[in-house]
């Protein structure tokens, strides 16, 4: 998978020389896309893309910045379809914006403001990882482990059964190079984890911080730590909940 800068993407949006890709949820799509991108959000890659993509033309993936993990894990879901020419918008929609090329809808005052943050560390992800060693600050990363009883699965795998009361998720689903594919969180035995995965579980980055983690929390029942690139990193465990670990060995 090849990054690309927005140039050429502006050169290939241009020509129609490529099938642009928008996988972020659909009320960011909504409210502001790159002109001429499809959406098919993270989870619906594996189940749509086959129907909704031509194999023969190159794919272009986006999400939202160089934070955001989304657009990494679908390109490499699409590789795993078969799709052999997936180009990687890594900057991603907040670069477009910023820059004030076109967008469907044209792009508001507000999201062009909410982009800025995200265009700059773009430009120059150092000044925000030294903040962060500046500061000091408390970071997920100290509070993510390698749950021994979180299984790896290769996506050919086959999936054993559970007891129904097993741990959310039981297992992660991973390419050879470690990129997550997505979670098992079922209990019943399946022939193929690539078939029986979640493919679009909550990630977060290991220098976001625990109030960032603890918003995620509400709304979804498990945190996973990846790079940018989508890697696994392990899953994420709440400071009380990681207490509570502690002590009881």
């Amino acid at each position: 998978m090849r990054e690309i800068r927005h140039r050429e993407l502006a050169q290939i949006r241009a020509s129609g020389g490529a099938q642009i890709v928008d996988v972020l949820p659909s009320h960011e799509y909504g409210a502001a896309h790159i002109r001429g991108a499809v959406h098919i959000p993270l989870r619906r890659i594996i189940r749509d893309a086959p129907g909704s993509l031509d194999r023969t033309r190159p794919v272009v993936v986006y999400c939202r910045d160089c934070l955001c993990d989304l657009s990494a894990r679908a390109g490499t879901q699409l590789e795993l379809l078969g799709f052999t020419e997936v180009r990687h918008y890594f900057r991603g929609k907040a670069d477009w914006i910023v820059r004030g090329l076109p967008t469907d809808p044209p792009t508001p005052l507000s999201e062009r403001i909410r982009a800025l943050p995200y265009f700059v560390n773009n430009l120059a992800p150092g000044l925000r990882s030294g903040w962060i060693r500046y500061s000091d600050r408390v970071r997920a990363g100290e509070f993510t482990g390698d749950d021994e009883n979180l299984v790896r699965l290769g996506p050919e795998d086959s999936v054993a059964p559970a007891s129904p009361d097993s741990p959310t998720p039981r297992a992660v689903v991973l390419t050879p190079d470690g990129v997550l594919l997505g979670a098992i969180e079922q209990s019943e035995s399946a022939p193929r984890a690539l078939a029986a995965m979640n493919p679009g579980p909550q990630t977060i980055r290991p220098d976001m911080t625990p109030r960032l983690a603890a918003k995620l929390m509400a709304s979804n029942p498990y945190l996973i730590v990846t790079t940018a690139m989508g890697n696994y990193l392990g899953r994420y465990l709440a400071p009380q909940a990681q207490r509570s670990r502690s002590r009881s060995f």
